[in-house]
């Protein structure tokens, strides 16, 4: 009985330090689900519904073929002065992601969250998880698995990669959680220019990394 504990300790010990130090990502592993930050919030604002239809169709079409489920689409900021909020262009642009996801028929499922800020999101997400609590008559005990839950529902599964749309030097202001244990790849091009190209080049790139879950190499 104690021979078997201790060799299902060393297991989940060993299991730790290869998270933590990374292993090879090999073109088998699974690559499930992929956020893209990309573009401001003014810059979303600025597409057409055409231009919606495309961009989503463009990304769906890079990643269905990497065995991808997920695609989540994100600002990387606001871009702009959201106090008070442009409500007739944000109503507009909810249409237009509608109608562009309406429009897909793909095994990647796309959520897009026009949010550019996560700290504020993640803060509306825990007091929503508490209320609920409160409400069913739980003490209040929010868990690391529920905020995931929560934060990247409906999608069931932590990012694998994030895209930045971007400087290497910033990070987008739209993102909390997702970066902690993903990989991140960083393209210096525009929300406008975007193609599937730089999408296969990101894929390439994790493909070619060590991950490392949130910890550093040795």
């Amino acid at each position: 009985m104690i021979g078997r504990l201790k060799s299902r300790v060393k297991e989940r010990i060993k299991t730790r330090l290869r998270r933590a130090l990374g292993s090879p990502v090999s073109a088998d592993d699974p690559l499930a689900h992929v956020v893209i930050a990309g573009g401001t919030l003014s810059d979303w604002l600025e597409f057409d519904q055409g231009e919606w239809n495309r961009r989503v169709s463009d990304l769906v079409d890079a990643l269905e073929p990497e065995g991808v489920r997920w695609l989540t689409l994100v600002p990387v900021s606001a871009g702009m002065d959201t106090a008070g909020g442009p409500t007739d262009r944000l109503t507009e642009l909810e249409s237009h992601i509608d109608k562009a996801l309406r429009h897909q028929r793909s095994r990647v499922q796309v959520v897009v969250r026009p949010e550019p800020n996560g700290r504020e999101r993640f803060a509306r997400v825990v007091d929503r998880l508490r209320t609920d609590d409160l409400a069913r008559g739980v003490h209040a005990t929010t868990s690391e698995q529920a905020i995931a839950r929560a934060l990247l529902a409906p999608a069931d599964v932590e990012p694998d990669l994030v895209v930045v749309l971007g400087p290497p030097d910033t990070l987008p202001t739209s993102l909390v959680w997702e970066l902690a244990y993903s990989e991140i790849v960083f393209l210096d091009i525009s929300w406008r220019d975007i193609s599937s190209e730089h999408v296969q080049m990101a894929v390439d790139d994790f493909r070619r990394r060590n991950r490392r879950f949130g910890g550093i190499d040795a």
